[in-house]
């Protein structure tokens, strides 16, 4: 008797998941595509201890900060905002990059501020205060 070998993938195997990868890359498009709102308008909003403090358009590029926290700097650029500079001792909130996309959010929890992406169309209220 001969003994076989059996290969690990095989043709067909291969073929099933170069099909399963473009699919499931089309259903990531066609959502991102379908919902993700073209015509509202997308917003910075910055709470600081649970509280609005400003509103930000994300049109112009900036940087600034809050007179309750001089040492909590934001930036916008590009349609985006980011903590740029903060004097909490983690710097979390600074490595989290800049927010572009409604319902994300960047929290600095010793400074209790948090800056929230909305849009028009998604204005949901989101639980800012720890306790």
């Amino acid at each position: 008797m001969r003994s076989q070998e059996r290969k690990l993938v095989n043709r067909m195997d291969f073929w099933i998941i170069i099909g399963l990868l473009v699919i499931s890359i089309g259903i990531y498009i066609w959502y991102s595509a379908i919902f993700q709102d073209q015509n509202s308008l997308i917003y910075g909003e910055i709470m600081v201890g649970g509280e609005i403090a400003k509103t930000v358009e994300l049109s112009e590029n900036r940087i600034f900060s809050l007179n309750e926290l001089p040492n909590v700097s934001f930036k916008v650029s590009d349609g985006a905002i980011a903590f740029i500079e903060s004097d909490c001792p983690d710097q979390i909130c600074v490595n989290n990059g800049f927010l572009r996309r409604s319902g994300q959010i960047s929290v600095c929890l010793p400074n209790l501020v948090s800056l929230i992406i909305r849009t028009t169309e998604n204005n949901g209220n989101f639980d800012t205060m720890a306790h």
